[in-house]
């Protein structure tokens, strides 16, 4: 099992180290080539899968003995899964952020707007492009994103138990990385669409999302 997973990374080692520097160095210049497209890319898809087996040899080699005893754990439920199903997991989970992400976020976009006569302004929030290109955002960010998680998680696992700190600044790393890359990416496949307007969707759809979970909770 763990050769095949080998073999996998290596056959899509050259597309992922490519994009992998390009997007944290710059991930408009990453999704150049599908800015703006309107179709799901089979390249990025490519590319998400890689990260997906990076992912799992990191968490199956890097994870401290204390990690993979632990059956409560994120690295321990993907280590015990069927690694057949991992692509598919990781591909119908980037789907659904992709998705969620897009329709919420416009939806957010139209009712800030409601009654405004003035142009769309930078700082106001804004997805100018289709689902597609909120997909290929998606999955370019999951394919850094996962084993970046699965290697900040494992390096976290090799530190004292009672290393709170050392738990708080890796949560605070993540959930940073997420918060500028995520709307990055959408601002790189969307068309006429910046940072701050892509930042401020997606902030709306977390918005929109949790009014609607506590409707429902209610």
């Amino acid at each position: 099992m763990i050769e095949k997973e080998v073999k996998t990374w290596l056959d899509i080692a050259p597309a992922y180290m490519n994009f992998l520097l390009r997007f944290v160095r710059n991930p408009r210049k990453a999704f150049a080539k599908v800015a703006g497209s309107a179709e799901v890319s089979s390249d990025l898809t490519s590319v998400l899968l890689g990260g997906v087996a990076l992912s799992y040899l990191i968490v199956i080699f890097g994870a401290s003995p204390e990690l993979k005893r632990d059956p409560g754990n994120i690295a321990n439920a993907l280590s015990g899964l069927d690694y057949h199903l991992l692509p598919v997991l990781g591909v119908f989970m980037t789907l659904v952020l992709a998705v969620v992400s897009h329709l919420c976020g416009k939806l957010y976009a139209i009712l800030s707007r409601l009654g405004a006569k003035a142009p769309v302004g930078k700082w106001d929030p804004k997805l100018g492009g289709s689902v597609e290109d909120s997909v290929n955002a998606a999955l370019g960010f999951a394919a850094v994103y996962l084993p970046l998680a699965a290697g900040v998680i494992c390096a976290s696992s090799w530190l004292s138990e009672d290393s709170r700190i050392g738990a708080a600044v890796s949560g605070l790393f993540l959930g940073v990385f997420f918060l500028i890359y995520f709307p990055w990416s959408l601002s790189s496949t969307h068309r006429n669409t910046g940072f701050g307007q892509a930042l401020l969707a997606f902030g709306g759809s977390i918005v929109l999302i949790a009014i609607a979970f506590n409707l429902l909770a209610g």
